[in-house]
């Protein structure tokens, strides 16, 4: 998610880094007997390195790695490794950080790989020319893993207990000291560190990554429906979103109508929460072209219509382009005449990275020296990016009699 090699120093890594201690839920100062919260630095950036975990602890109670908790968590590590969190040290961004002085590569890092201890290692596998390996990178290699939501100093936080709802320190001769329960590991506030990025920096009024402010306005906020509910389900570690398309179905109402002057393709927001898409990365186009009588396309008859913020950055700035995106229960419509057709196929393609594939990509390929470790790792993140796209709801209508 950064943009600063290509648009200098008001990129992606630099917001993000303006957000840390900004769009955080007010927190008291600390997390004991009687105060249910989270402390007020858990999510401080650049966040702390862990120390010297106590001494009794096994070798598996102090690890950070994130198969060592699945040796217990099962079930939450590999619904992890699934996730989208598992893979943010993506080779995208990857290329990209091999060519950032280290502070801009741990202001990218602070949502990508937010522990100190992942920022080091990746600073050290840079050092020894194997930054681009997942295998050096040691713990950075996981992204955003177990411990950087759930571990602080050795101190291990989590949700209320499942059944009784119970927060507040649980037994600390458990494994890893216990765990500390807050309920606010079920508030969208906790998201809102790398999910968030501050007014100060808006464009066109709006910040560029909006999520949680386009959830505040939701009716799915008015109903308590928060993010993780839609994004961890049953508290599942997945984090599904553009890229599923099931997710997206699921979020969406696409109705098909058609009359004896034209066929109608309306896609309604219904159950996303937010803006659908919410960030600027992805473009989704609405389709409808005529059908001959052996139903194939008939020419010129094509129309789209484009759902995405569409952002570039000229003259020392970012400046929106156009926003035609779906906010909760807006409607989106397209409408093609028959043109002596009876029949018209409708459909809805997805491009989930488009814009990193297209606007960001691209120059890079271009601009890294031919055959280097950064080309490369570029390369594969423009052909994961083809392979992320999708087709939704196609459909035939037909004229009526």
């Amino acid at each position: 998610m950064t943009y600063s090699l290509k648009y200098g120093s008001i990129g992606i890594a630099v917001l993000i880094v303006i957000i840390v201690g900004i769009i955080m839920v007010k927190q008291p100062s600390s997390a004991g007997p009687g105060n249910d919260k989270l402390p007020a630095d858990h999510w401080q950036q650049p966040l702390k390195p862990q120390g010297t975990p106590p001494a009794e602890w096994s070798a598996l109670e102090q690890s950070l790695k994130p198969e060592d908790c699945g040796q217990c968590h099962a079930d939450k590590y590999q619904q992890w490794q699934t996730s989208f969190h598992a893979h943010a040290m993506s080779p995208g961004l990857v290329g990209q950080l091999l060519t950032y002085d280290t502070q801009s590569a741990n202001d990218c890092l602070e949502c990508h790989a937010p522990l100190a201890e992942q920022k080091a290692a990746f600073a050290s596998a840079r050092a020894r020319g194997e930054g681009h390996l997942p295998a050096a990178q040691g713990l950075a290699a996981v992204g955003n893993s177990c411990a950087g939501c759930h571990v602080r100093e050795y101190k291990h936080f989590g949700p209320p207990q499942r059944d009784t709802g119970v927060t507040g320190q649980s037994d600390p001769e458990n494994p890893h000291g216990g765990v500390f329960r807050t309920a606010d590991f079920e508030k969208s506030g906790f998201c809102a560190v790398c999910h968030q990025f501050p007014q100060s920096y808006a464009i066109n009024g709006k910040p560029l990554e909006n999520t949680v402010a386009e959830w505040q306005a939701s009716p799915q906020a008015a109903q308590n429906i928060t993010c993780q509910k839609c994004h961890m389900p049953d508290r599942k570690h997945l984090w599904r979103g553009i890229h599923d398309p099931e997710m997206v179905k699921n979020g969406l109402q696409a109705t098909f109508e058609a009359t004896k002057d034209k066929a109608r393709f309306s896609l309604k927001n219904t159950g996303v929460g937010h803006a659908f898409p919410t960030y600027i990365t992805p473009k989704v186009i609405m389709h409808a072209v005529a059908l001959d009588a052996g139903g194939r396309a008939i020419a010129n008859t094509a129309v789209t219509h484009e759902i995405r913020r569409e952002v570039g950055y000229a003259g020392g700035q970012w400046l929106e382009y156009s926003d035609t995106r779906l906010l909760p229960d807006e409607v989106a419509r397209l409408d093609l005449d028959w043109a002596g057709s009876k029949r018209i196929r409708m459909w809805l393609e997805v491009y989930p990275d488009d814009y990193y594939e297209k606007e960001v990509y691209g120059d890079l390929v271009e601009g890294y020296a031919a055959n280097s470790p950064e080309q490369s790792l570029i390369k594969q993140a423009i052909a994961r990016a083809q392979k992320s796209n999708f087709t939704l709801f196609e459909t035939i209508v037909k004229k009526p009699d």
